[in-house]
C-alpha cells in the first residue's frame, strides 16, 4: 500500500488534536489491569497507587472501609467501582493518575465532572467530589464559602434525558443533610469544577481561599460521602465513567483521525525541476484549509462515539 506523504499524516493529526474536546475520560473501570491501594500524598506524603480510602481530612485508614471493581455493577452492565463502609464514618475516596494505569491529568478546558452512580440501596448524609493537583493541595465543594448554598449539581436518571438541577447546601455538600436527598438515585450526576476550590486543611502552596482547581493538573479524584442517618452501614453504592465534560448534557466525542487511510503519492519531482519557496505562514494557512476540505471529503478517520 502506498503511503501517504509525512507532513499530510503530522499535519491531520495536529489538526484533529487543535479540534476542543467536549468530553475526557478519567476512568470507567475497564481499563485497570490491576487495582491497588497505596499511600495518601495529599494528607501523609506518600506514594500513590490507583486508590487510597480512609477517614475524610487526614491519612487515617479506616477498618471498615470496603472497595472494590465489581462485574455487571458499572453503566449499561460495565465494571463498576463498588464503595461501602460496615459502620457510619466520614469516608474520603481518592482515585489516583500514575504511570502504571495511565490515566490522564490534563483536562483543560473542562467545565464539569459528570459521573455516573447507582445509589440504589444508599442514602448520603452528605457528599462532595473534588481534586487533586500535583502539588497534593486538595479542592473540593466541601469548604467554607458564603455561595456554596447556591452551587448547583445537576442529575438525569438512568435512561431519562432530562435533568434536574439540585444544590450543594450551605456545608458545599449534597445528601439529606443538606436538604438534597439522593438516596435512591441512578444515573448522571454532574458537578462545576470551578466550584472545587482548595481545602484549608489540605492547602501545601497556601494558595489563597476559595482557589478553583487548575484543570490542567489533576492527579486524582476525590470523593466525600458518610450514610444517611437511617443507615448503620454494609450498604453498597457504584461509581462508573467519570469524566471532564464542557457540556454535561452531551454524550458524545468530536471525531478522531484513528486510522489514517494511505492515497497515491504526488509525482515526484524531476532532479532539474525547480524548488519553491513558500512563506510558512501561508503554508500553514493554505495546509489547514486544504485539510479540513481533505478531511471531510476522505475517509481519513473511524467516528468513535462514547456511546
Amino acid at each position: 500500500m502506498k503511503r501517504t506523504p509525512a507532513i499530510l499524516v503530522t499535519a491531520l493529526l495536529a489538526l484533529s488534536l487543535a479540534f476542543p474536546v467536549s468530553a475526557a475520560l478519567f476512568t470507567d473501570f475497564d481499563g485497570y489491569k490491576s487495582f491497588n491501594a497505596g499511600g495518601n500524598p495529599v494528607y501523609n506524603a506518600e506514594d500513590p497507587a490507583d486508590y487510597w480510602v480512609g477517614a475524610w481530612d487526614s491519612g487515617e485508614l479506616i477498618a471498615e472501609s470496603g472497595i472494590a471493581i465489581e462485574e455487571g455493577k458499572g453503566f449499561e452492565g460495565s465494571k463498576g467501582l463498588a464503595l461501602w463502609e460496615d459502620g457510619t464514618s466520614n469516608q474520603g475516596l481518592y482515585l489516583f493518575v500514575t504511570a502504571a494505569n495511565a490515566i490522564p491529568s490534563d483536562y483543560t478546558g473542562a467545565v464539569y465532572l459528570r459521573v455516573w452512580m447507582d445509589l440504589t440501596d444508599v442514602g448520603f448524609r452528605k457528599a462532595n467530589f473534588g481534586v487533586s493537583d500535583s502539588g497534593n493541595n486538595l479542592y473540593s465543594t466541601d469548604e467554607e464559602n458564603a455561595n456554596a448554598a447556591e452551587w448547583p449539581f445537576y442529575y438525569c436518571p438512568e435512561g431519562a434525558t432530562a435533568w434536574e438541577t439540585y444544590l450543594h447546601g450551605g456545608d458545599g455538600c449534597f445528601g439529606d443533610g443538606q436538604d438534597s436527598d439522593v438516596a435512591g438515585f441512578k444515573g448522571w450526576f454532574a458537578f462545576p469544577v470551578s466550584d472545587f476550590v482548595i481545602r484549608s486543611n489540605a492547602n501545601w502552596d497556601a494558595l489563597e481561599a476559595n482557589t478553583p482547581a487548575p484543570m490542567n493538573d489533576v492527579k486524582c479524584v476525590y470523593l466525600f460521602w458518610d450514610y444517611s442517618d437511617y443507615l448503620t452501614g454494609g450498604d453498597k453504592f457504584y461509581l462508573d465513567n467519570i469524566e471532564f465534560v464542557t457540556d454535561y448534557t452531551v454524550f458524545e466525542v468530536p471525531e478522531a483521525v484513528e486510522e489514517v487511510i494511505e492515497t497515491a503519492p504526488a509525482a515526484e519531482a524531476t532532479a532539474d525541476a525547480p524548488v519553491e519557496t513558500v512563506p510558512a505562514a501561508q503554508t500553514a494557512d493554505t495546509l489547514s484549509l486544504a485539510l479540513m476540505g481533505t478531511i471531510a471529503a476522505l475517509a481519513f478517520g473511524i467516528i468513535k462515539k462514547r456511546r
